[in-house]
């Protein structure tokens, strides 16, 4: 039997994997839909963000390979688990971050379900700053806006109502 443990609501890129010892009827019986049951959830957990799937189907390239190349998991962070995710048998539940649509839960797993671990999908780095083009240089205050058609000061507007004014005749026009 698991502890329970706590998914806080911050949580993002974590993939928890685990197996059951029910038997083949009781496996048959477990869905994406109705794993919040067979985990103790105490909340709706979106389908669309686990996998249920019997260990035969993946292995052909086993458990590992699955991480690595379905959800990014890099090899140095299965942390020399990988003979052992590839030698799980039985029903995998595999739970994405994203199920537990970004509220904080707590699991406590049923008899008969085993915690096996959880990966880290690698984390983004954050975006390098765009330089302006050259031929922007000279022409852009240091907040990046032109000085010409700073929308904060209004300017534009008068040209704004103007069109207005004039595409409201419009359509009077032809109207009547």
């Amino acid at each position: 039997m698991i502890d329970p443990f706590d998914i806080p609501s911050s949580e993002r890129g974590v993939v928890r994997v685990f197996t059951t010892d029910l038997d083949a009827e009781g496996n048959a019986a477990i869905t994406p839909e109705n794993v919040q049951r067979l985990l103790g959830a105490n909340l709706d957990l979106d389908p669309s963000r686990i996998e249920v799937f019997p260990s035969s189907v993946i292995e052909p390239i086993g458990l590992s390979t699955y991480l690595q190349e379905g959800y990014g998991i890099p090899p140095k962070d299965l942390g020399g688990t990988s003979a052992a995710l590839d030698a799980l048998k039985g029903l995998v539940v595999l739970v994405a971050s994203g199920a537990f649509k970004g509220q904080a839960v707590t699991l406590d797993p049923r008899s008969g379900v085993r915690f096996v671990g959880a990966y880290s999908e690698p984390r983004m780095a954050p975006p390098e700053p765009m330089a302006a083009p050259q031929s922007a240089e000279g022409h852009l205050t240091p907040d990046g806006l032109s000085p010409q058609l700073d929308v904060r000061s209004g300017s534009g507007w008068p040209l704004f109502l103007g069109a207005l004014v004039l595409a409201a005749a419009l359509v009077l026009f032809l109207v009547f």
